[in-house]
Parts: structure tokens; sequence; C-alpha cells
């Protein structure tokens, strides 16, 4: 059998040839504006990753104004004081008491209750301006259900209350706050909880006052609803299961 042979024109082979050029150059186009768009999107995509890492770690809390608000040095800062008519034992507990952050927290034993503010725990002073919101947080629980008070008032007459929220507290840890708006300066100010009205143990930890609007700084706390007259409060029993 005699096979036979494709003879291929000359213009036929440049063609070819050419088809191959310019493939080829369509690829290194392509290549290239690859690398052109990977080094454009490149910084978008660090500065996007950076914002996820910030939102997952968080920012750093904001600065406490009182001092010692976890008890780490027992008592110091704080005062108390109890009328006539009451009677309270105020100390710090550590481990039994399973404290909120640090070893510590106060432990207020009432032997006997009064009126509301005949029981008071509190720091002073410090300066608060005109106009500038501050949040004022705690942590609270007690031998049974019962209420207290939390405040920010003017230390001395006539004893202007810039901030009040009356608080539902139960055996179980839970944050409570209240965030307001300064209506004067004020360089003698007073951050204090009163609780003289019945005969029921409380238990404080993590006191904070701070510039801006509340923010969380335990971490896996979620914020739950409490009755209408209340913030929001975080139930710590969760967190520790």
């Amino acid at each position: 059998m005699v096979r036979e042979k494709k003879v291929v024109s000359m213009a036929e082979r440049e063609r070819v040839n050419m088809t191959e050029r310019e493939t080829a150059s369509m690829m290194a186009r392509t290549v290239n504006t690859t690398k052109e768009v990977a080094t454009y999107i490149y910084p978008f995509v660090l500065i996007w990753l950076c914002g996820i890492a910030t939102l997952t770690y968080g920012a750093k809390p904001p600065d406490n104004i009182l001092k010692n608000g976890d008890f780490d040095l027992n008592l110091e800062g704080w005062h108390h004081w109890t009328h006539a008519d009451a009677a309270a034992l105020f100390q710090t507990e550590g481990k039994k008491a399973e404290p909120i952050v640090g070893k510590k927290v106060v432990y207020v034993k009432i032997s006997k209750a009064g009126e509301l503010w005949h029981i008071q725990f509190y720091q002073q002073p410090f300066t608060l301006e005109k106009g500038t919101t501050y949040t004022y947080s705690l942590w609270a629980k007690s031998e049974k259900p019962r209420s207290v008070v939390m405040r920010i008032l003017h230390q001395g007459a006539p004893w202007n209350e810039y901030a009040r929220q009356t608080i539902n507290l139960s055996g179980e840890w839970k944050e409570f706050f209240i965030t307001f708006k300064m209506t004067a300066d004020d360089v003698n100010t007073r951050a204090g909880i009163i609780m003289g009205a019945e005969k029921v143990d409380v238990w404080l930890d993590h006191i904070r006052l701070y510039e801006g609007e509340y923010v969380a700084d335990i971490e896996g706390a979620e914020p739950q609803a409490v009755e209408p007259s209340d913030k929001l409060a975080t139930t710590w029993a969760s967190l520790k299961r």
C-alpha cells in the first residue's frame, strides 16, 4: 500500500506559526494581568483580615475611673457606712464566692435591715465632666432574691443623683449597668450601692465606671433582658458551666 504524503504550503505553515505566537502572547498577557490584579487586591485582603482579627480579639477595655474594682487589694479605695438602726459587716471573700475577675469579691453580711440608705458601699471622690457619657457597671448576686440600688451622685449637699437604678439580684452572678450623660461638672462624685432595706446578704465584684457606652469585657458573656425598669444583665452562671 502506498501512503500519500500531505504537502503543506509555506503560507499554511506561516499561518500556523502566527496562530501559535498569538496564543502564546495572549497567555502571557493573561498571566501578567492576573499578577497585577493580585498585587492590587492583596493590600485590601490584608486590611480585611486585620479587621477580622480586631473584631475577634476585641479592643482594649476602657479605663476604669474607679480604683481596685476587682478587689485584689481587698477593700482599699472603697468606703462603707452603716446607720445605727442597721447592722452589716463588709469584707472580701475568695474562691467560695466564685469571683468574676481576680480572686476576691466584696461580701456584705447584713444582720439587721433598716431603710434602703442605711447600708452603703461606695467610692469617692472623682471627677466627671458635663456633657460626657459614662457607663457604671457591676456584677452582683445575693443570698436569695432581693433588690438594691446602684447610683452616681454628688458627694455632699444637696446630694444630686446623676444616675440611679434599682436592680434585682438572685443567687446567680449578673452584670448590671447604667449609661448616662453628666448634667454638670463635678469634682466630688460618688459611685455606690445602697442595700439597707432587706436582711439578705450581697456579693459584689468587677465594678467599673468609664467613658462611653457599655462595653462587655467578659469573654463569652451574652447580655439578656431583665425587668423593664432595669438595663441589660449578663448571667454568669451560663459562663461557669
